[in-house]
Order: C-alpha cells, then sequence, then structure tokens
C-alpha cells in the first residue's frame, strides 16, 4: 500500500465535518515539545554584541540620484563567515517596478559571480557607490535575479525603502507564538520586462540536515509550492549538540532562518544589509510576505557555492540563534538580536520489537503557523523513515499526543499503519502528524499553542495486514431487544493458521424495528467513521481529533432506516415529514442522514476489505 502524498494527507478532513475539513484543507501546510522543563536552551545563551562599526546610521544615496556607469562594491560570504567584497556597476533604473518601489540594476564582478551569475543566499548583500568626497555610500540590498541568465546582472531594492522597517511598530505576540526575554548582552514579487524576461527574487536556499534522502525527495514538491526552489542536504552542521555561536551581525554577514533544529535542522540561508544598535534589515525582498513573523535567526557557515546554469545557490549550515526575525515585507525582512522564539519541541521515540532497539529523537520546530505543521509532518516522517530503512515490510503501531497551553485536553491520535516496500508508507505518519497540527492551528474559534508533541512508534517486521474475508450471522432473521454476534473472518497473509475469526456483539435493536430489513455493514473504523456534529468551540475539534477512526479497529454499523435529521449536533428522530421540511429549510445547519448502531473491537492489524450482510427483524 503506498501512501498517498504528505499534501493530500494534510488537506484531509473526516467527511462527517464539513467545518473541520474546510479549515484542514484550506491553508496549505505544505501549500504540515519534549517537556515543560526543556524549554529550549539555546534561548538562554548570551548574545554576541552587535558590532559597533554597523551602530550609525548609514551614507546613503537615493536611488533616482544614480547615472549609469558608477562603481561601487557589494558584501557577502562566500565560504565561512568571512565578508568579502565584489565589484559592481551601476546599469539603470526601473521606475515604479514593485508597487511605489523601484528596483536599480547593476552589473557584478569578483567573487568567481562571471562563472556562477547571481546566487541564491546573496539575497540583502549590502551595494555601495563609491563617493571620491564622501567615501561608500548605501544604495541598497542586492535582492532580484534572472535565472539562465548568462551575465551577473541583478535589481537592487533601494535602501530608503528597506531602512524604515527598522521603525515599524510591532504588535503582540499571538496567544499561539511565544518570544522569551533578550538575554542579556554581554559586549513573492515578481517584475514582468518589455522583452518577456522576468526579475525574480533571488531565491532564499533552504538548507536540511539530519534528513534521510528519501525524505526530501518525497517532500521537494511541497517545499517548492512554498516557494523553496533550493532545498539541499547540509554537509553537516546541527545534531543533537548545540550548534556553533554565531558571529555579529555585520553588513554583508550570512543569516539563517531556522525552522527546525536539533537532531534534524531547517534553515533558510540570506545576506544582512545593515545593522543598527540591536537591529537588522536583510534580503531586499520578502521571505514569505508574511507580514509580522517571529522566526529564529542566526549566522550561517557557508561552505561552497554550486554553480549552476539554472541558478546557482549558496550551501551552508546555520549556526547558533542569537535573535529573532519579525517582519517580512515587499522591500525587506527585519528583526532585533536577542529575543529568541520559543519554539516546539518534538519527541519522537522509534521502538523495534524484533530487535529490541529503541531509538529517540530531539527537535525543535518553529511556532510560526505557515510552517508548524509541516516541519512537525517532516520530523515525524523522517524519524520512521532513518530508524528502520531496510526493512522489506513493516508493521508501525503509532501514537501521537498534541499537549496545548491553556485548560484545553490533550489531543491523542493512534493508528495501526501497514509499511510495504520498506518504509515507502512512512507518509501516512507524517501526514497523521501535519494534519493534526494544522486543525490546531488554524481551528478557526481561537488561537492555540501546541507546547509539546511526544510520538511514540512500536515497529515490527512483517506485513501486519488483516483482510475481511466473510461475514456471519446466527440467522437470516434476529430477534429484536436481543445482542446480536456478528462473527469476522479475517484473513492473515503468510501466517499459519492464515484464519482469525473476530466476533462483534451488535447491540439490541429497538422493537420499534419489528418487521423491518437492516443492513450491516462490516470493516475498518477508517471506512466508517462515527458521525460527529459541527463545531461549535475549539473544545469540539479537539473531541473531533481524539474521536478519529482507525485502521486497526473492526467496527459493524447498522443504519436504522428512517431518515432523520442532525440539528446543533442532535441526530432527531421519529420527525413527521412535514416538521422535516420545515427543518431543512430553515436557516439553522441542517443534515439528512440515518441513525445508527455501532459496535467495535480492537485488533492489532491494519485491517483492508469491508463486507455487508441484510438482517430481518422478526415480526
Amino acid at each position: 500500500m503506498v501512501a498517498p502524498s504528505l499534501l493530500s494527507f494534510l488537506g484531509r478532513a473526516h467527511p462527517s465535518s464539513r467545518r473541520l475539513q474546510a479549515l484542514i484543507a484550506g491553508f496549505l501546510c505544505v501549500a504540515l515539545d519534549v517537556g515543560v522543563a526543556l524549554t529550549p536552551t539555546l534561548a538562554t545563551a548570551a548574545a554576541p554584541p552587535v558590532a559597533a562599526a554597523a551602530a550609525n546610521p548609514p551614507k546613503t544615496l537615493a536611488a533616482r540620484a544614480l547615472k549609469p556607469g558608477m562603481k561601487g562594491h557589494g558584501l557577502t560570504v562566500v565560504r565561512g563567515t568571512k565578508i568579502e567584497r565584489f565589484d559592481i556597476e551601476i546599469i539603470g533604473l526601473l521606475e515604479n517596478a514593485l508597487p511605489r518601489q523601484d528596483l536599480i540594476l547593476i552589473r557584478c564582478a569578483g567573487l568567481n559571480l562571471e562563472h556562477s551569475g547571481i546566487v541564491a543566499g546573496m539575497s540583502g548583500s549590502p551595494i555601495f557607490v563609491d563617493d571620491p568626497q564622501q567615501g561608500p555610500l548605501l544604495v541598497g540590498a542586492l535582492s532580484y535575479g534572472f535565472q539562465f541568465n548568462k551575465d551577473p546582472v541583478a535589481g537592487v531594492t533601494p535602501i530608503a525603502d528597506m531602512l524604515p522597517e527598522l521603525d515599524r511598530p510591532l504588535l503582540p505576540v499571538p496567544n499561539n507564538q511565544r518570544l522569551l526575554e533578550a538575554p542579556p548582552k554581554t559586549a513573492d514579487a515578481m517584475v514582468k520586462l518589455p522583452d518577456g524576461a522576468e526579475l525574480q527574487p533571488v531565491a532564499v536556499p533552504l538548507v536540511l540536515s539530519g534528513f534521510a534522502p528519501g525524505v526530501v525527495d518525497a517532500m521537494r514538491s511541497e517545499l517548492k509550492d512554498l516557494g523553496f526552489s533550493h532545498v539541499m542536504l547540509a554537509t553537516g552542521g546541527a545534531s543533537s549538540g548545540a550548534r556553533r555561536p554565531s558571529p555579529a551581525f555585520e553588513p554583508g554577514s550570512a543569516i539563517s532562518l531556522s525552522m527546525a533544529r536539533g537532531d534534524m535542522a531547517v534553515s533558510g540561508i540570506g545576506t544582512i544589509t545593515w545593522v543598527r544598535g540591536d537591529r537588522f534589515v536583510a534580503f531586499g525582498h520578502p521571505f514569505k510576505s508574511l507580514g509580522q513573523v517571529h522566526l529564529p535567526v542566526g549566522g550561517a557557515d557557508i561552505q561552497w557555492i554550486l554553480s549552476s546554469q539554472a541558478s546557482s545557490f549558496k550551501m551552508g549550515n546555520a549556526l547558533d540563534d542569537i535573535g529573532v526575525l519579525d517582519q517580512d515585507r515587499q522591500p525587506a525582512v527585519a528583526g532585533r538580536v536577542g529575543p529568541r522564539d520559543a519554539m516546539v519541541p518534538v519527541h519522537v521515540v522509534v521502538r523495534s520489537k524484533d530487535r529490541k532497539t529503541e531509538q529517540q529523537w530531539n527537535v525543535e520546530v518553529t511556532d510560526q503557523p505557515l510552517f508548524f505543521p509541516m516541519m512537525a509532518a517532516m520530523v515525524a516522517q523522517n524519524a520512521a523513515k532513518s530508524s528502520e530503512p531496510v526493512a522489506e515490510s513493516l508493521g508501525i503501531e503509532i501514537k501521537a499526543k498534541f499537549t496545548i497551553d491553556g485548560p484545553h485536553a490533550p489531543v491523542v491520535v493512534t493508528d495501526t499503519i501497514s509499511g510495504l516496500s520498506g518504509m515507502a508508507g512512512v507518509g501516512e505518519i507524517g501526514a497523521m502528524v501535519g494534519q493534526v497540527a494544522k486543525a490546531l492551528t488554524f481551528n478557526g474559534f481561537e488561537r492555540l499553542r501546541v507546547s509539546r508533541i511526544d510520538v511514540e512508534m512500536d515497529v515490527s517486521e512483517g506485513r501486519n495486514l488483516a483482510f475481511v474475508e466473510w461475514v456471519r450471522a446466527p440467522a437470516e432473521e434476529v430477534e429484536a431487544g436481543v445482542p446480536i454476534p456478528i462473527k469476522v473472518g479475517l484473513m492473515r497473509p503468510n501466517v499459519d493458521p492464515p484464519l482469525t475469526v473476530q466476533t462483534l456483539m451488535l447491540p439490541p435493536l429497538s422493537k420499534d424495528l419489528a418487521g423491518a430489513t437492516l443492513q450491516v455493514q462490516i470493516g475498518a473504523e477508517k471506512q466508517f467513521g462515527p458521525e460527529f456534529p459541527e463545531p461549535q468551540n475549539v473544545d469540539d475539534i479537539i473531541a473531533f481529533l481524539n474521536g478519529q477512526p482507525t485502521r486497526s479497529r473492526l467496527v459493524a454499523v447498522v443504519a436504522l432506516p428512517e431518515p432523520s435529521l442532525l440539528v446543533r449536533g442532535k441526530r432527531l428522530t421519529g420527525l413527521p415529514i412535514g416538521v422535516r421540511d420545515e427543518l431543512q429549510g430553515h436557516t439553522v445547519a441542517v443534515r439528512t442522514g440515518k441513525e445508527t448502531l455501532r459496535t467495535a473491537v480492537q485488533t492489532p492489524w491494519a485491517l483492508n476489505g469491508s463486507a455487508s450482510i441484510k438482517l430481518r427483524v422478526k415480526p
């Protein structure tokens, strides 16, 4: 059984709740906490001092004062953390290229840019024009480029549009995000040109470490939908230990935006444009146009620039977080050195029943709503893939617990999954975790913050499958008021004996059903899930998630013959036709259906197939 893509799972909700289905499917996750005492340890580390030379306001030159042929230089990092210069020449100005924003066109030279072209990760590189009297004048940030361009030509966002982001007032932090106090200091826009070429924001390369290549390949299309066209596995970097310290931010420094860190890490790489006191601006274009955000930021150690005919990009490792990104706007991103984003710990345990081994994974993921569900899903999926990579066929019992800040009950979901052809089916694990994370994040009632995620997986070798082979009732005609045993034959492949019989005890049928013929459906609860009313508050959402059906529960469901109406969560039966017609025309949400009787039994297998039988109730 090959699992659907993670993206499709993240958009799936149980059909019994249209409102929740819309909440889960309506916002792209993709576009998807290890104890209260374990507050991120990196948050208590002292932040490095901001470079004193960058504390003064820059000498600038307005974009419309530039003349073609003016020369200057830019700053960026090509290896390690050392800031280096490259040469630039002003080509001209694209007036009003973006809403109320010009773009400066420049040609670059040096640092092998003639060979590589403009490099993804250079976003934000400060661009200066050299003035004989005043010295270097800051004109903006390298921010836009041409794909497949043979020349190192770039667009520059004017510095006059970027600097106001340093002083944009901050709104209170949402309930479902959290910032930690600053520790004490120790010392998608696109411009269409007349010839049809496209000037695009210089890409922010995404660096992943600790991930299995198969997981990255499976997620590449979803990440691309979020705008990450360059996704690579890091050459090293973040692991179980603490990251290496970040140097102080300076104009031209490499910056990393962390979405996950720990045993697995996900970071975007760009360049600092300017620093003023404890504030900085970078990129010269939006990250994801999210407005006010809260993302951890730190330095980056650049390993290499990979030249490509499509688009060259920087490869590097994220360093220790030293601040937070506050603003994600059209002309730039901006943030502060000192405060830290309180990330959400995700703890995954994978146990092998056959080898008696256990592997643990500890990762912290951002609580930013756009990325949180996807990061949580990737962590769970990668832990399963990396812990059991060689088995030909596996059975997986999974339990995921989501602890929520405040008075709300936790969400606990379980399921049994059969992974065929190695771990090809583990995408379902990521989908399960990501679906719950998204439903809580975008519940539509109030802002919730998941404070901790614990995932446990028990893995056994062998296909833990069972198929519904046959169904039998004690007789074709049954008595009202008496429990009815339904026997189900389950076929187990490659097991001796292959046939297992389970008994489902159907509740007594009402005497009002005397003389009626009923149909009983038997199969996995996942196929015949219970009916939930439309949620009225966040606790209804939590109850819905806690009541999710599983593949391992065998269920028998009897749909009673009389049509009924579900009004405000209550199933009304025995209504006259006139009353039903009147309620269906009312403004209150009403659903027509049938009241059901059901019984279920837990099994250790992933159930496949279904069957139905008809029962006639004695007059």
